[in-house]
């Protein structure tokens, strides 16, 4: 009997598991998909996998199906998001599939899934088309695909120093420690690390999707709980955070602090603007509105979550983009995520100050912001709707925007609740002038929600 995993990113599809079976179901309907929008042609499918226990499997039975369907892959073994997204680029393929479940627990499987320029396919643009065509018959193509295995971790190397600028032949006096936490992000970093010549302390550089030593989840605070205490007792100048497949970063400061995604955007911003004119940038409608002052009429509102943001960054050929989980994206990687190149450009920027990061952030901290309170709704998960409406009702004398959920604004503070995309969660973000009002407005917000379920 096939092993059978929780499914991440494909739960349009198989909401509660995923094994080999509807692995090879999606595999071959994501090329049938494909083939619609190419007008039938032979596709050139980009496949690589994360080292959870779940992934041999399931990339087996992707690749299986690819090949019957007449599909010619190219097999990158093991590697980080990210590097999955620059291979389908640079080998301009017609899209490709990612085995992984990202920052999610050990017992998770997953996919993600891609057409031309790493175009995420999620719910909203295909996702549902391929869970129509999975129920249906399959049938071989005439002639088999072929599996080529590529190597492309020097060329994304390569790619990285160039775009962020910065210097390899100076000694960067920056004292680092890099917290891998066990995830893919070391099939990269190592050899980075060695041509850059970085003085980088290493945690969990060992690859154990099991995750032994904390929660892939870098948003969670405690899992960079070790970082803070590693950088503290270092004397460090930085912490960096990398999630399971790599394609989220974090940052803890020369204090210990964990600097907020948004302020490293604000830096990202800054150093961009020094060059040409101020970037276009993408920003997660629930950053502080210190940093929404900072981009002015150069910065874009979108929904949260990567498919949402990659999409209004084409839409407005934006330079950057982030969000509150830790995920940034550029346009010189067609508009998806790179978080070493995040961590590159920050080094470039501290050397170039001169300056710490704490120092570097401390003009945004302007407010009061609480990070995501996630409420639990899985007892009653009808009362989304209704929930929204209560909002609404009670916060009417605000300026209301409901882009995501609800958004309400007030002079001195402003709120914002929506339903998780991947679980059974209402999420509340509060902002305020003091600590005092955002603890108020967090627990009365709260009280209303759970009241409502």
């Amino acid at each position: 009997m096939s092993n059978i995993f929780k499914a991440y990113d494909v739960r349009g599809i198989y909401p509660e598991e995923i094994n080999k079976d509807n692995a090879y179901k999606i595999g071959f309907a994501t090329v049938k998909f494909l083939q619609a929008k190419n007008s039938g042609k032979r596709l050139n499918l980009v496949v690589g996998e994360d080292a959870r226990i779940a992934s041999p499997e399931l990339r087996g039975a992707v690749i299986d199906a690819l090949t019957k369907a007449g599909v010619d892959v190219f097999y990158i073994g093991q590697c980080t998001t990210p590097l999955f997204y620059f291979s389908v680029n640079k080998l301009n393929a017609d899209g490709g599939l990612m085995v992984t479940a990202s920052h999610n627990p050990p017992q998770y499987g997953g996919l993600k899934i891609v057409g031309p320029d790493s175009r995420p396919i999620g719910s909203e643009s295909g996702l549902k088309e391929i869970e129509k065509i999975s129920e249906g018959e399959f049938n071989s193509a005439d002639q088999a695909g072929t599996i080529k295995e590529v190597d492309l971790v020097s060329d994304y190397i390569n790619f990285l120093i160039k775009e962020s600028g910065i210097n390899v032949s100076s000694n960067n006096n920056i004292k680092l420690v890099i917290d891998a936490g066990n995830g893919m992000t070391p099939s990269v970093l190592d050899s980075l690390i060695k041509k850059l010549g970085l003085p980088a302390s290493r945690m969990y550089f060992e690859i154990d999707c099991n995750f032994p030593n904390h929660s892939p989840d870098i948003s969670k605070a405690e899992a960079l709980n070790d970082l803070r205490n590693k950088v503290m007792e270092e004397r460090a100048n930085l912490g960096v955070a990398f999630d399971g497949d790599g394609d989220r970063v974090m940052f803890v400061d020369n204090d210990g602090k964990i600097i907020r995604a948004e302020f490293i955007l604000a830096l990202l911003f800054e150093d961009k603007s020094s060059l040409f004119k101020k970037p276009k940038t993408v920003y997660d409608l629930r950053i502080s509105r210190s940093v929404k002052e900072l981009l002015g009429d150069r910065g874009i509102k979108s929904r949260p979550g990567h498919s949402m943001m990659k999409k209004v960054m084409r839409d407005h050929d934006a330079d950057l983009g982030g969000e509150l989980s830790g995920h940034f994206f550029f346009k010189e990687m067609k508009y998806v995520e790179s978080s070493i190149l995040v961590m590159l450009k920050l080094l470039k920027i501290m050397s170039k100050t001169g300056k710490p990061l704490s120092d570097l952030v401390r003009s945004f901290e302007k407010y009061y912001h609480s990070g995501e309170i996630n409420i639990d709704i899985s007892k009653n998960l009808n009362i989304k709707t209704s929930v929204i409406q209560i909002l609404k009702d009670k916060y009417g004398d605000g300026i209301i925007d409901e882009l995501d959920g609800i958004t309400v604004e007030y002079l001195n503070w402003w709120f914002n609740v929506r339903a998780s995309n991947t679980e059974p969660l209402l999420r509340l973000v509060v902002e305020a002038e003091t600590k005092e009002m955002m603890d108020q407005k967090a627990a009365e917000i709260s009280e209303v929600i759970k009241n409502a379920a």
